[in-house]
């Protein structure tokens, strides 16, 4: 995993819910467990066969306390906004 940004680091070690995208990548992923994920403040990236696809938080913005522990609502929403493909 490269590129995290200090803050949301923590949201990498629990499960987020992405919604839409492929397949593979819909439901409940623990981030940690991906080959290649981008985080910033308001998308993640992952990367998936060819590709990127990104992901915008649904959430209220991630601050630290809050990607530290998933509260009673359950793992933090992602819902996929496209995709791009690596340059060859």
């Amino acid at each position: 995993m490269r590129g995290i940004d200090s803050t949301i680091s923590a949201i990498t070690l629990n499960s987020v819910h992405l919604e839409g995208g492929p397949s593979p990548l819909s439901g409940n992923v623990v981030l940690a467990e991906l080959n290649e994920v981008i985080c910033s403040a308001e998308k993640i990236k992952i990367r998936h066969g060819n590709g990127y696809e990104h992901y915008e938080f649904i959430d209220a913005p991630v601050t630290p306390d809050a990607a530290s522990h998933n509260d009673a609502s359950g793992p933090l929403k992602l819902r996929w906004v496209g995709r791009t493909k690596i340059a060859e």
